[in-house]
């Protein structure tokens, strides 16, 4: 089974073959020049940055009150008619077959957006990525069908939900889900919350593109 920590050692490898020198002598390039590498290898280190601050780690368990045991077993029963560990598993898939297209696509626009490569480098960035890709692939693949993962986010959902509805809502909401309207409205949520994804990323990645394309190009002309 890869390692949660999978994706980030990938962008670690990634970006050592950022960083090779593509020359043989460090006189070869004039010490003023920018080094394009370091340019890549810069957008590549802010990715894996954030991959760290989204990692468990970094989101440390906030501790949840005991909850009334009867309100808990209501939870699960809830949880349950919910069907919502089949709704997270089609979830987690959409989300495995999506998110290394929306992160090529990320990190292509990166390299692009970035003034201080020539065409060459670009295309030798381009290439180094999709090189890594297939693993990087693999990898969230791994932490996506990872058998324990629905689990563990169970685990944490119940002491929430009884801590946030008292017995008689948590009743009420398990009457609602089990009803035909409930369960239509669970079936549809997969390709409600993907749809809506996609419009979000629609929407505000061409505002972020031009974002970074006038923030690379203010660096540079400093």
């Amino acid at each position: 089974m890869p390692s949660k920590w999978g994706l980030l050692r990938i962008f670690c490898k990634f970006r050592a073959k950022i960083e090779e020198p593509a020359l043989s002598c460090r006189d070869c390039k004039p010490p003023h020049q920018p080094s394009s590498r370091t340019s890549v290898k810069k957008s590549l280190v802010a990715i894996a940055s954030a991959l760290v601050i989204c990692s468990p780690a970094a989101f440390a368990a906030t501790p949840v009150p005991s909850a009334d045991p009867a309100v808990v077993a209501a939870t699960k029963q809830m949880l349950a008619s919910m069907k919502i560990r089949d709704v997270m598993q089609a979830s987690l898939k959409q989300a495995d077959q999506q998110m290394p297209t929306q992160i090529a696509a990320s990190m292509n626009a990166m390299i692009d957006s970035d003034a201080t490569l020539s065409a060459e480098k670009k295309a030798d960035a381009h290439k180094k990525l999709q090189e890594a890709l297939p693993t990087l692939t693999a990898q969230m693949h791994g932490v996506f069908s990872d058998p324990t993962l629905v689990d563990d986010m169970l685990a944490e959902m119940v002491p929430l939900y009884a801590e946030t509805y008292t017995l008689d809502e948590i009743r009420q909401l398990s009457a609602f889900y089990a009803s035909p309207l409930g369960q239509k409205m669970l079936a549809n949520m997969p390709t409600l919350m993907t749809r809506s994804m996609e419009i979000s990323n629609r929407v505000m990645m061409p505002r972020v593109q031009k974002m970074m394309a006038q923030s690379a190009q203010s660096i540079v002309g400093k």
